[in-house]
């Protein structure tokens, strides 16, 4: 585990205790809800009327299925009607699709053995595929979810640990980044080319281009959050925490 310092942890295992199964079901199909609700609002080939009532069934369908585990702030963007959402709303319904693909992750409704770096949409578009839509039942879900191993779940938050710490944390530390890197060279866990992290295409974090690298931060702030709230660290969704020792 990467400490906020850049150094490897003596210790590789984590206590992981998983939210049960329901719960990771109503939080990820609450935040592909939010997804779609963005969607309906970039949606220019339909007409308004009918993106307001996709709309509308969304949000009536959430208060009603989704209740236990929607907030007060999704209810809201859900609320607004079609053509109300600002780029900071469409922003927050973005962050939801990432996040709740994670979360899918967790429950292999996802199938592949760990999320891409950097984004591909296809973990996206398989937790479309997987969220019911109005009026199914989300409970139904409940019977052929199965949840990851602790040392599955364990693994690939640690990934995205270090894979935050690298966009966000390292900075110009090369001192830091080489230790760090030297230890992952023992692993499989994080690519490793010319003394550097590398995507899953083998590019070099330091020679991505300053938006690739705003992307490669913004992915893993949000799926090591979703994964730290997954793995049961922090009492909700809301103060689920980034680093462990925060």
């Amino acid at each position: 585990m990467a400490e906020q310092n850049g150094q490897m942890s003596e210790d590789d295992s984590v206590d992981i205790r998983p939210w049960p199964v329901i719960e990771l079901i109503g939080r990820a199909v609450v935040l592909a809800s939010v997804a779609r609700r963005g969607t309906l609002e970039v949606d220019s080939g339909r007409d308004v009327f009918d993106l307001e009532t996709d709309r509308f069934d969304l949000v009536t369908w959430t208060r009603t299925e989704l209740q236990s585990w929607v907030s007060d702030r999704e209810l809201e963007l859900l609320s607004r009607p079609v053509g109300e959402l600002d780029d900071d709303d469409l922003a927050e319904c973005d962050d939801a699709l990432i996040s709740a693909s994670t979360i899918a992750w967790a429950l292999r409704a996802v199938p592949s053995a760990t999320l891409p770096m950097p984004q591909d949409g296809v973990a996206e578009g398989e937790v479309l595929e997987w969220a019911p839509e109005p009026w199914a039942k989300v409970r139904a879900l409940q019977s052929g979810a199965r949840l990851r191993s602790d040392d599955e779940l364990a693994r690939e938050r640690e990934r995205w640990e270090l894979w935050y710490w690298r966009a966000i944390d390292v900075a110009d530390d090369m001192d830091a980044l080489a230790d760090v890197v030297a230890e992952l060279g023992k692993s499989d866990l994080i690519p490793i080319v010319d003394g550097d992290f590398a995507t899953d295409a083998g590019i070099p974090f330091a020679t991505l281009g300053q938006d690739d690298q705003d992307d490669v931060a913004w992915l893993s702030e949000l799926r090591l959050c979703a994964l730290n709230w997954a793995c049961g660290f922090g009492n909700s969704w809301e103060t689920a925490p980034l680093y462990l020792d925060d």
